[in-house]
């Protein structure tokens, strides 16, 4: 009910839900087949299912995570090959006393550095973007120890019912350790290194000096006339990682590092750099206009405008040192031949900047590559199938995009509680799934019959799509209403009559909704309540 009530409302708030069950109780009563009481829906016990859903102790959020996914994956016949995982955080406005539970203050991805936060982990199931696994973590942790060992790449791998899929994430994926606990237990990864350590000089390396000559990269249905997205090769390097410990096994593996270069990520960054360049030419220009007297001060000033433009490495500063020579007649009155003068000089310092044009060279050069790495074979994973995959990642962040500010926006969060946003955040997955699974099985028969929807979009009806989002399929069903009409010994009912767009929705998309379940009543409803 509590479900049905935040994917109807938008909203996840506990105290509206009694009100909203007590004015249409015959229409729920009807939908559920069974009876529903107002009283099983106030907020002190809604909170208190939220505390036993998010119970650390018992799990049994994850019990119900697994046992659902599992039937999705079964029901749906949904591909398992590949599943991706990724984090996010959640402001909140908490201030608690002490620094313990989940609310604590971290990197904040929503640039909010002065609220505590949480993390939420979210693993989901291509192609259809199915989320499978919830977890929540505390604000302050890195992101790195939590897609694998534990808890996102293990918890997929028992509810999908096996390893041997192929793991996507972004960097924080990336750790050797997470790289040997996926290859260890069989499985896949696939994720870019991130430029940190080493890897910057080991890109530098491999893209100067190419081990073979790259090849175009292009995406699946790409026309042939159409410029390729990219180029990239690839070489294979042996990997080794030990468990801490006198008595850590070693894992050992062969990992392909695919380098590729996106020619679009390419341009933007040669731009940016043009861009950073010439603004901070025009700054430092504006240091000569009022010549600072100090040598100190004119080298800070000019020192900060690279470090605040990352141009330290680009741009060669050389300070000037300029001496001006002011005569003037001593005392009062009209100059005369005798008069005596008095010459004073004034020492200023201005900067002048020259372009590092080596520098600026081998940036343009490295400018759109990066490594990524996966242990998947050349028959599973081809160059242009990794670079593909990859360019999906978009799929979890859709599903944060409904969780943080779309329909099941969490934000903003008034519980305070640990176990209730636990257990809150474990059924706002379950919604999401409901979204996410709506919006898949819509565009699937959509597309299988060749048909489009009109008159999803408000303001213009004669617009056709075969991609509809489930908040617009949701909101073409958000005006059917059942009548009751009420004499001496009758009870009648009445359904809004379904318009043409909510049949047609029906019928071309397989959503399991019969069109029976809209007709209304036969037998008279008794409001016991």
């Amino acid at each position: 009910m509590y479900i049905v009530y935040v994917v109807m409302k938008c909203s996840h708030y506990l105290s509206p839900v009694e009100e909203w069950v007590a004015q249409p109780p015959i229409s729920l009563r009807h939908a559920l087949g069974k009876p529903v009481r107002v009283q099983d829906c106030r907020d002190d016990r809604l909170a208190f299912w939220l505390g036993r859903l998010g119970d650390e102790q018992t799990l049994p959020g994850e019990q119900i995570e697994l046992e659902l996914g599992q039937h999705l994956v079964r029901a749906y016949k949904l591909p398992s090959e590949t599943a991706r995982i990724d984090m996010t955080s959640v402001s909140v406005y908490h201030q608690p006393e002490d620094n313990q539970g989940l609310m604590r203050f971290g990197r904040s991805k929503d640039h909010r550095p002065d609220l505590r936060q949480f993390k939420a982990v979210l693993g989901t199931l291509d192609p259809v973007g199915l989320p499978l696994a919830t977890a929540m973590l505390s604000g302050e942790q890195a992101d790195d120890p939590h897609y694998a060992p534990r808890p996102a790449w293990d918890r997929l791998a028992v509810t999908i019912g096996h390893s041997d899929f192929l793991a996507v994430g972004e960097c924080k994926l990336a750790s050797l350790e997470n790289r040997a606990h996926i290859h260890h237990r069989q499985g896949f990864y696939l994720t870019p290194l991130p430029m940190t350590g080493t890897i910057p000089s080991e890109l530098r390396t491999l893209v100067l000096n190419p081990p073979n000559s790259p090849q175009e990269i292009r995406l699946f249905g790409q026309n042939a006339h159409e410029s390729p997205i990219g180029q990239g090769f690839e070489v294979t390097v042996a990997c080794s990682w030990q468990s801490p410990g006198d008595t850590g096994e070693a894992i050992t593996w062969n990992e392909r590092r695919v380098v590729v270069q996106s020619e679009a990520h390419a341009r933007r960054q040669r731009f940016g750099l043009q861009e950073r360049l010439a603004k901070a030419e025009a700054s430092l220009a504006t240091l000569n206009i009022r010549p600072a007297t100090d040598q100190a001060e004119v080298e800070s000033r000019a020192q900060a405008i690279l470090k605040r433009s990352d141009l330290t490495d680009y741009l060669h500063l050389i300070f000037h040192e300029q001496v001006a020579y002011q005569t003037r007649y001593v005392g009062r009155g009209r100059p005369g031949p005798d008069r005596p003068t008095q010459t004073s000089e004034t020492h200023t310092w201005i900067v002048e900047s020259h372009r590092q044009t080596a520098a600026i060279d081998l940036f343009n050069r490295l400018a759109g590559w990066r490594i990524y790495v996966t242990n998947a074979t050349l028959n599973r994973l081809s160059l242009t199938e990794a670079v593909n995959c990859y360019r999906q990642e978009w799929q979890p962040e859709h599903g944060f995009h409904r969780l943080k500010g779309g329909l099941l926006a969490i934000m903003p969060l008034y519980l305070r509680d640990d176990e209730r946003i636990r257990g809150l955040l474990l059924l706002l997955g379950i919604a999401l799934r409901v979204l996410t699974l709506t919006e898949f099985v819509a565009r699937r028969d959509l597309a299988a019959t060749g048909q489009k929807l009109k008159g999803l979009y408000a303001g213009n009806p004669n617009r056709a799509t075969d991609q509809p989002t489930a908040e617009r399929l949701l909101k073409a069903f958000d005006n059917i209403t059942l009548y009751r009409y009420e004499t001496e010994n009758q009870a009648q009912y009445e359904v809004t009559p379904l318009s043409p767009l909510q049949r047609r929705t029906l019928r071309v998309t397989a959503l399991g909704i019969p069109t029976s379940i809209y007709t209304p009543p036969v037998a008279p409803i008794i409001d016991s309540g």
